[in-house]
């Protein structure tokens, strides 16, 4: 790790994981595939979407450490961020599956951010989201790694007191 504020940002990704694992365990499996409503994800589909967003930014921001400058994301309607909510899909998910995912991004974000140098945080590249186009990298390690699975577990919190 180059900064404390990587460090940091590992720390922070580490512990909503870490929360993300011990609610899944204290949560009887079926609750988990009770969607609040027709327009809400269910518990397994927001985990689902934080496996693969998490996997999707980590490959996007290694290669931009190869190719700096290179275009770079995507927008909501990416078909692997489609497919990981979809409920055919996650209806295949078992809790176990989900909480061994979720516990092997934690050495995929150490490694992914021990490659990032100082510099680079400040670097800048087209995205293929307007709403991203010319952010630094550090937006994507903050934003779209470490901040995105912050959200979805207080999304997850919210879920489960509503099926509960």
């Amino acid at each position: 790790m180059t900064t404390a504020i990587l460090n940091e940002k590992v720390e922070v990704f580490k512990k909503s994981i870490e929360d993300f694992v011990k609610k899944l365990e204290q949560t009887e499996d079926s609750i988990l595939y009770i969607k609040p409503s027709e327009k809400e994800w269910s518990g397994m589909q927001i985990v689902s979407h934080v496996l693969e967003a998490v996997d999707f930014w980590l490959v996007d921001l290694e290669a931009l450490l190869v190719v700096p400058g290179a275009k770079w994301g995507r927008n909501h309607e990416h078909v692997r961020r489609l497919a990981a909510v979809d409920e055919a899909v996650v209806s295949r998910l078992n809790k176990a599956e989900a909480i061994k995912g979720l516990q092997e991004l934690v050495p995929r974000v150490e490694k992914t951010l021990g490659k990032v140098k100082k510099e680079d945080l400040t670097k800048t590249a087209p995205s293929y989201n307007p709403n991203f186009d010319g952010k630094p990298l550090s937006f994507l390690i903050d934003h779209l790694i470490v901040q995105h699975v912050v959200g979805h577990y207080d999304q997850l919190v919210r879920h489960l007191q509503k099926v509960q």
